[in-house]
């Protein structure tokens, strides 16, 4: 396993509060040194890099039943 990956996943059992996992985790799981990883990793969204979130001029249009769907 990379170490990205490696903490990561120590990251995510920390905040759900579950040290008794991450024990398990670093007694059972090593990091690889010469792994590389086969897939690129994506950066997560944020607002100022053109996210749904600032996206303003949609339409919407609503049918008889008052279902609402974007056009």
């Amino acid at each position: 396993m990379d170490q990205g990956t490696y903490d990561e996943i120590t990251s995510v059992l920390a905040m759900v509060g579950r040290p008794d996992l991450i024990s398990e985790f670093q007694e059972y799981v090593k990091v690889d040194e010469d792994y590389v990883p086969k897939f690129m990793r994506r950066d997560s969204l944020s607002d100022s890099e053109g996210s749904a979130v600032t996206e303003e001029e949609y339409e919407v249009e609503e049918d008889e039943k008052g279902f609402k769907s974007i056009k």
